[in-house]
């Protein structure tokens, strides 16, 4: 089983507060760009300190999570 970090497609609105935009669904994404590195690892902790990593050094709203890919495919 391999873990992926993701992020939400659209970061939350400065003006929009945390506990509003968490009441919604939303969309999450492995990479936003077309050039952008999709993070996959063997291991949850190693996921998991990527996911730390990408937070801590952007500066939007955005959040991340770490979830678990059961296939993937080779496009």
């Amino acid at each position: 089983m391999a873990y992926r970090v993701v992020m939400e497609l659209m970061p939350r609105p400065d003006d929009v507060e945390e506990w509003v935009w968490n009441g919604g669904g939303k969309a999450w994404t492995a990479k936003l760009n077309s050039g952008d590195s999709i993070h996959e690892f063997d291991s949850e902790s190693g996921a998991n300190t990527k996911m730390a990593e990408l937070d801590a050094a952007d500066s939007t709203n955005r959040r991340y999570m770490v979830i678990e890919v059961w296939f993937h495919l080779n496009l």
